[in-house]
């Protein structure tokens, strides 16, 4: 008799465990993609020479549209001089691309910088520039 209220104790316990799990819930929203900035140009200029610095905006596989782009600039600025750069805006060249045009007055060692901002996520590469 002991056996049998044991055995239906844990089977009603087990019974309860199961009917009071949920089923686990899927979503149909989209999984985050990686923001990649490809940002290209001259690594070695004379001073006063000038250099065209171009970003490419990708989404996963995909180009940014401008539309989706929601901040982008780009630095300059003498390396070791983080976040006293000067800040342009770049000129949009063509879907997710975006270029500035700049020079450098002085010799020595600079930082270009994009700092891009698209669908909720930030990306900012830089490239060291030496000026003989």
């Amino acid at each position: 008799m002991k056996k049998r209220i044991s055995i239906s104790i844990i089977s009603l316990c087990l019974l309860l465990t199961a009917c009071g799990q949920e089923p686990a819930q899927t979503t149909n929203a989209e999984q985050p993609k990686p923001l990649d900035v490809n940002l290209q140009g001259p690594e070695a200029l004379q001073k006063n020479e000038s250099g065209i610095y171009k970003a490419e905006v990708t989404y996963g596989d995909e180009k940014v549209k401008n539309d989706d782009v929601e901040m982008i600039e780009f630095e300059i600025g003498k390396k070791d001089s983080e976040g006293k750069g000067k800040m342009l805006k770049p000129k949009q060249i063509g879907e997710g691309v975006y270029e500035i045009q700049t020079s450098f007055s002085e010799p020595g060692t600079y930082t270009v910088q994009s700092h891009v901002s698209a669908k909720g996520t930030h990306n900012m590469p830089l490239i060291t520039v030496t000026v003989k």
